[in-house]
């Protein structure tokens, strides 16, 4: 399953009820078709995120009804999530909030101190 899932052969179904709404998705979401293994899930991503002090990207696969872990990473984001990560887990008493401070790249920060479009904001196509 999981090398059809990277080859792009095979999408994922979502994994709750809220992302199967938004995505408007007919397939029952994981949370719905096997609650329990939803919740184990959600154990092993908070075990894995208090041990690594950090968000995680995991892969995982269910075979005959067991919950199997492929790996897992400390996930990729923009600078903008990275200092929201840094503040929610200093927050959350993971990491301290020097620990947070130490976390963020000086040069990332560039990113984030200079003027931005505002993603809300109309837009007028000009091309096509």
């Amino acid at each position: 399953q999981g090398e059809d899932v990277v080859a792009g052969i095979r999408t994922p179904q979502d994994l709750t009820i809220a992302a199967r709404q938004i995505h408007n998705s007919e397939l029952p979401s994981l949370e719905e078709a096997m609650p329990a293994i939803y919740q184990e899930l959600l154990d092993v991503r908070r075990r894995l995120e208090e041990h690594f002090k950090d968000m995680q990207d995991i892969e995982f696969t269910i075979q005959a009804g067991k919950l199997y872990m492929l790996q897992t990473r400390t996930g990729k984001r923009t600078t903008q999530a990275a200092l929201k990560v840094a503040v929610d887990l200093a927050n959350e008493g993971f990491i301290s909030h020097s620990e947070a401070i130490m976390r963020l790249k000086p040069e990332s920060l560039d990113q984030v101190l200079h003027p931005t479009l505002d993603p809300k904001a109309p837009k007028r196509i000009v091309a096509k």
